[in-house]
């Protein structure tokens, strides 16, 4: 009897994932031009992030969105339909997912002391310590200095800056960071300061670098 009602139990409960499963499936419908919605607000965010979209991001899935997805799924070896399916749903999570890792990362050192040699949280870091730490625990090997860091990856175009990149300073490269967006990016700048975050127009950018993906065009 006890043997009985354990696998009646586990059968509903494996029917119960699958209903789950199912529900789960039939939430992420495939989107195309004409779809509507917050998933496709969602999908032009991310699109916007990643440098595929220079347009609002208004939930209406038009032509310019239809463009982006083209363009990406032409850069990350995806069908190119223009519609976004699980393939190329999954591959955009992904990228988005690594890009705020590393943002959430970064800014976990924020106040966090310069050290001339440092290269963790424990003993505190110099820029490219910094650097190479950050992209570490997301899973991404970088050279240890700063002149190699601005050699490694791809190279990024002013215009095609985006949050993640590895932003390089002076000629011949003597300092680096991360780029945050909006003008901004966090860095451990020099002995005596601190991890902090610091307007690019300040600085001698000189290179960017890319470890975190393909470029939108």
């Amino acid at each position: 009897m006890k043997r009985t009602k354990r696998a009646l139990a586990l059968t509903c409960l494996a029917l119960a994932l699958v209903f789950l499963a199912g529900t789960a499936y039939a939430a992420s419908p495939l989107l195309r031009r004409g779809s509507r919605g917050a998933e496709v607000k969602q999908l032009q965010g991310n699109l916007i992030y990643l440098g595929y979209l220079n347009d609002v991001a208004d939930g209406i899935f038009g032509a310019k969105t239809e463009a982006a997805v083209r363009r990406y799924q032409s850069r990350n070896g995806l069908s190119v339909d223009g519609i976004v399916g699980e393939k190329t749903r999954a591959k955009l999570a992904k990228e988005v997912l690594l890009l705020n890792r590393i943002l959430s990362t970064a800014k976990s050192c924020l106040g966090l002391a310069y050290r001339t040699g440092g290269t963790s949280p424990q003993t505190g870091f110099d820029c490219s310590g910094f650097t190479q730490y950050v992209f570490a625990e997301a899973g991404i090997s970088i050279p240890r200095v700063s002149r190699d860091q601005a050699k490694a990856g791809i190279a990024v175009p002013y215009s095609q800056m985006r949050p993640g990149d590895l932003v390089c300073f002076n000629s011949p490269v003597s300092h680096v960071g991360i780029y945050l967006g909006s003008g901004k990016f966090i860095h451990s700048p020099k002995p005596g300061d601190v991890v902090k975050i610091t307007e690019l127009k300040y600085m001698d950018l000189t290179a960017i670098r890319r470890f975190t993906g393909v470029l939108a065009g």
